[in-house]
């Protein structure tokens, strides 16, 4: 004799009390089989299939395979959700339906449902942690180390045991094709065209995931990891596999920005202690105290649109004479300021060999011309004065030199030759002049002409001139003094936007 059925209220009793253990967050795994299986019974179907989102997720009795689902008919469909999603139930050979017991199955399954999302929301919630803890420690064992390649190769170490990878590499540069593989394990996976790829939009696939390394200053490089390891081989990433690297690149990221920016950091302030160590060499070069020579007074001015200017002049005594310069090198900065100390250098070196002026700018410009760039020259002009106030000058390029007689009128001493440093064969002719008591001679660069006013408008050689000449009993100090107020005039106060120098010789009255 076959088994009895349970009764309908037994059955029902069944489907209320799962439903009460689903509620309670007491269900297992296999609720879903257990609410099956007396719905099977209630409806006095054959058999039955319960699905999630299209998918199986329990079957009554177990023997019943897709194959078998799917080779018989008598089937029927009872939805939980909507057409495309959500729960259904598949009962073969349907009998009856009642109404409690499907309201008992809906509620113990929902409940269950739920008390899954939780269990997944706490273990994604741990998982997440889990994340953030990981990164934190790598951030935390790399913190210190400024050299990118040392910590490519730590980084992609930290990479490798934290997915589990049999390959791993960092490729950083300016563009997909200059980029260098500064760290890696395991074989190389990206071409040159997959490299390309993953540079601009990232390669997300089963076995490789590249992703770019992008901060403001554009994109650093990729980040490329392959081939995760599994107990049969390797296994494709999963999402969360994805998003751990997503973090990771960002950690990789930062970590080479702050690199670079810390090695941009200790490069400026090198390069700004010997910045300002040239500069006071520079300094030291222009004359701290004005040689005693009877019968003239000197007065000079200097300034530098930046720390380590162009220009230099200098003022020394050789044969009893005077000897003042002034000398302005092409470009700014720290290698104008070389070959200006240069030249400084040579006059004081030759001034006692070289009695012909025209010589001694001769055996400078030789010099200079093998061995400067091929874009730097320097702009000279020098002045020998004895007691009687005998003049001999060369002009090397360099804007006229002034002679302001005591009467007013101004007289030039134009350029005899090219600037120093450009033309190895160049050479230059002596000027000679005869300074009377009350006589000026005025050296001066181009900082001071070439200052603009509102309209762009040069000051030019011109307005020096007119100035120098306007004075009435001038000295040294006042003639500087007036030229520099004219061009501040000029430019309505706005600071000089090339180094300039001023340099004033005066033949005292008797």
């Amino acid at each position: 004799m076959p088994p009895k059925r349970p009764s309908k209220e037994m059955r029902l009793s069944d489907l209320l009390r799962l439903a009460d253990i689903a509620l309670s967050g007491r269900a297992g795994p296999d609720l879903p089989e257990e609410l099956l299986r007396a719905v099977v019974e209630e409806t006095g179907s054959r058999a039955g299939v319960l699905r999630r989102d299209k998918k199986a997720v329990a079957r009554w009795p177990r023997t019943v395979s897709a194959q078998v689902e799917e080779a018989t008919d008598g089937w029927s469909e009872i939805p939980f959700g909507s057409d495309d999603g959500g729960w259904c139930l598949r009962p073969l050979h349907l009998e009856r339906l009642d109404e409690s017991a499907l309201g008992a199955t809906r509620l113990g399954l929902s409940a269950w449902q739920l008390r899954e999302e939780l269990k997944r929301s706490k273990f994604d919630e741990r998982f997440h942690l889990w994340e953030l803890e990981a990164i934190r420690s790598i951030a935390t064992g790399i913190g210190g180390i400024l050299d990118a390649t040392e910590l490519a190769e730590e980084l992609i170490s930290h990479l490798v045991s934290l997915l589990g990878l049999r390959s791993a590499h960092l490729y950083l540069g300016d563009a997909p094709d200059s980029a260098e593989n500064v760290g890696g394990f395991g074989p190389q996976r990206l071409g040159a065209e997959d490299l390309a790829s993953a540079w601009h939009q990232g390669i997300y696939r089963d076995d490789v995931v590249a992703l770019p390394l992008t901060s403001d200053s554009g994109t650093l490089g990729v980040l490329v990891a392959a081939d995760k390891e599994a107990r049969a081989g390797t296994e494709p990433f999963a999402a969360n596999d994805v998003r751990l690297l997503g973090l990771f690149a960002v950690q990789v990221t930062v970590a080479m920005e702050y690199v670079r920016l810390t090695r941009e950091s200790l490069e400026r302030e090198r390069m700004k202690r010997e910045i300002e160590m040239a500069a006071v060499i520079q300094s030291h070069l222009h004359p701290q105290n004005y040689p005693a020579f009877e019968g003239y007074r000197l007065a000079a001015r200097s300034s530098s649109s930046l720390q380590v200017a162009g220009d230099t002049y200098d003022v020394l005594l050789s044969d009893n004479c005077l000897i003042a310069t002034v000398t302005d090198v092409s470009g700014k900065g720290v290698g104008a300021g070389m070959i200006a100390s240069g030249v400084h250098a040579a006059v004081r070196l030759l001034a006692g060999k070289d009695d012909d002026l025209a010589d001694l700018a001769g055996h400078i410009n030789r010099y200079l011309s093998g061995a400067t760039a091929d874009n730097r020259f320097a702009t000279f002009g020098m002045v020998k004065i004895d007691l009687q106030g005998r003049l001999r000058a060369v002009n090397a390029g360099h804007l006229p030199l002034l002679i302001r007689r005591a009467g007013g009128t101004v007289e030039q001493i134009d350029s005899s030759g090219l600037p120093l440093g450009i033309l190895e064969a160049a050479t230059y002719t002596e000027s000679t002049a005869l300074l009377g008591p009350g006589d000026f001679v005025v050296l001066f660069t181009d900082g001071l002409t070439e200052a603009e006013d509102e309209d762009e408008e040069e000051f030019g050689v011109e307005r020096v001139a007119a100035v120098v000449a306007s004075l009435v009993e001038p000295n040294a100090d006042g003639l500087c003094d007036a030229i520099l107020e004219a061009v501040d005039g000029h430019t309505n106060g706005a600071p000089l936007q090339d180094d300039a120098t001023l340099l004033v010789v005066e033949r005292l009255k008797l």
